[in-house]
């Protein structure tokens, strides 16, 4: 211990404070505890930044915002199920704390795929603007947002740690599971005051995970490691002691199950059309296919870029338009080595003039509407310009919503959809921003090859505070990749039955992203034959994540919800 001291610069500034006196009496210490908790409680009969905020909590988030701030004092695990919303419990603790001049500097990190939709929801809902960071220098402001990833890279850290933080924020904070792990040593390392950690599943394999968050929020609070095993673990996956177990957690821990929650979330009814390829539509697919195959496969394994593969695959499940736009920049780029010329010719012959059977459908499934509001999404803006050509001749009012827009365009484009026209057509950036609950029918004319923007595309319509029935439409060309992608998503993952917030937790059991699966099978495979037998290889591996997903959610539910029919194991 005395040498761990000695090699802890840390622990050497507290020990030379002490010899030389240099600390606060007992006194002045018990007197500023004693100023903090009168600033928390006054006015804590109601929320402050309520009056500010065009948000009204469900009563399960406004009774787990005051227990941190008046019980826990700003140091707590916030683990409601899925989908309650944590995050808006996270948003209005630290508003709140801002607003008492108690927190000025907040450091929030999560997982890279939810860092636009922290953003949002902070600046949409909370009113808190916090920058993204992903330098050195940015992470000397203030309030910072991150992926943990991005903040633990040793030049960022360095920063991180050499000052002292007001608020912390992680979500997702199961990947702090591991005290040997550095996710765990980079988060315990910071310096701050006030801590939330966020998790619907504090526990993913081993009681020994519980044990590791409880410790950096409230290092003790479970006495050491051998005492918290010989009193609440049978084994490793088996607690005892719950009774008293989830006493000692509820003093540091808020949790809700969805059963105890009485929220009405509205029906959601998912209609999936494939439609087939016309004779010229499948030349142009097939021939696209044979040419980035062939060209994928001539690079060297070690210096293979996914990306402009990738885009030209999506653009030709899309519409030959969009694909013809990159074609033809192709040409005009010099030093281009992704196809050669001949290829580059023949296709754009080949893409010109084709009608696609897909726009035919959606606009078949918009003329069945009967005048109801829609969104159609797509990913390209070729296609965004055909889909709204095509409502033009069909007499159907449209407004397009894309990333080109500033933000007042963006609003206007908005307005427009809510007043006035029937249609809007969104690029991925109506993904996010808006919430457009006075529209209830959603048309995936592409289907985004990252699975969490197609759960942000639902969640702009189907979310808390929706009063209608939501329609989901899918549509796709058979035989193709995308195709294939809707059998995973629907058949493997069940993603339409999924509650908000699910998904990404599979998705992080999967052993590479799903994203780079989909497109290293679609190029990697020699034929069709052999990419089915590959996309259903994924599927097994799709199935075995959700399941280890189920299990973990039982063994949470058996271990921190009262109401769990598990009967609990005594010694």
């Amino acid at each position: 211990m005395v040498m761990q001291i000695l090699h802890d610069p840390g622990s050497l500034e507290v020990l030379s404070n002490f010899l030389a006196r240099s600390y606060d009496s007992k006194q002045w210490y018990e007197l500023k505890n004693a100023a903090e908790r009168l600033s928390l409680s006054r006015g804590f009969d109601r929320l402050v930044s309520l009056d500010a905020l065009d948000i009204e909590l469900y009563e399960h988030q406004r009774e787990a915002v005051l227990r941190v701030l008046r019980d826990m004092r700003g140091r707590a695990l916030l683990a409601d199920e899925v989908g309650l919303g944590k995050t808006i419990e996270a948003g209005v603790i630290l508003r709140e704390y801002m607003l008492r001049g108690l927190v000025r500097s907040v450091l929030i990190l999560v997982p890279a795929s939810l860092l636009s939709q922290w953003h949002l929801e902070l600046t949409e809902k909370v009113r808190v603007c916090v920058p993204v960071g992903r330098t050195p220098a940015s992470f000397e402001k203030q309030q910072v947002i991150a992926s943990l990833d991005t903040a633990k890279r040793p030049e960022n850290a360095a920063v991180i740690h050499a000052r002292r933080w007001d608020m912390v924020i992680v979500d997702e904070a199961h990947r702090l599971k591991n005290k040997r792990t550095v996710n765990w040593k980079f988060v315990n390392a910071i310096e701050k005051k006030y801590l939330l950690l966020l998790t619907a599943t504090p526990v993913q394999n081993d009681l020994s995970e519980l044990y590791n968050l409880i410790t950096l929020l409230q290092p003790g609070q479970l006495k050491t490691y051998s005492q918290f095993k010989q009193e609440f673990m049978l084994d490793k996956h088996s607690p005892k002691n719950l009774s008293r177990l989830r006493e000692l957690l509820s003093q540091v821990m808020v949790r809700r199950g969805r059963r105890e929650v009485f929220i009405h979330f509205p029906r959601r009814e998912v209609r999936s059309m494939a439609v087939p390829l016309s004779g010229e539509e499948r030349s142009f697919y097939v021939t696209m296919v044979d040419h980035l195959r062939r060209a994928y496969r001539a690079q060297p394994a070690n210096k293979r870029n996914l990306l402009p593969f990738l885009l030209l695959l999506r653009e030709t499940c899309s519409h030959p338009a969009a694909a013809g736009a990159t074609l033809q920049a192709m040409r005009r780029a010099r030093g281009q080595k992704l196809l050669p010329e001949a290829a580059l010719v023949e296709l754009l012959e080949l893409s010109h003039g084709i009608q696609p059977a897909k726009l035919r459908l959606t606009m078949d499934v918009v003329a069945g509407l009967r005048q109801e509001k829609a969104i159609i999404f797509t990913e390209f803006k070729a296609t965004q310009e055909a889909l709204a050509a095509a409502c033009q001749r069909a007499g159907v009012s449209a407004v397009m919503y894309h990333g080109g827009l500033d933000g007042r365009a963006k609003q206007a484009a908005i307005e427009e959809f809510r007043c006035s026209s029937q249609v809007l057509i969104s690029t991925e950036a109506g993904g996010e921003g808006h919430n457009l609950q006075f529209c209830q029918t959603l048309i995936n004319y592409d289907l985004p090859w990252n699975p969490m923007r197609l759960e942000q595309r639902i969640g702009r319509i189907h979310r808390l505070g929706q009063q209608r029935p939501v329609l989901v439409v899918n549509v796709v060309i058979e035989g193709t990749i995308e195709a294939y992608m809707l059998y995973l998503l629907e058949r493997k993952i069940g993603m339409f039955t999924k509650v908000i917030g699910e998904l990404d937790i599979i998705l992080a059991n999967l052993k590479a992203p799903y994203e780079r699966v989909i497109a290293e099978i679609a190029l990697d495979s020699r034929d069709e034959p052999e990419m089915r037998e590959r996309i259903e290889a994924f599927g097994r591996e799709l199935t075995e994540a959700c399941h280890t997903y189920e299990r973990v959610r039982r063994l949470n539910a058996q271990i921190f919800d009262a109401e769990s029919q598990t009967l609990e194991l005594e010694a």
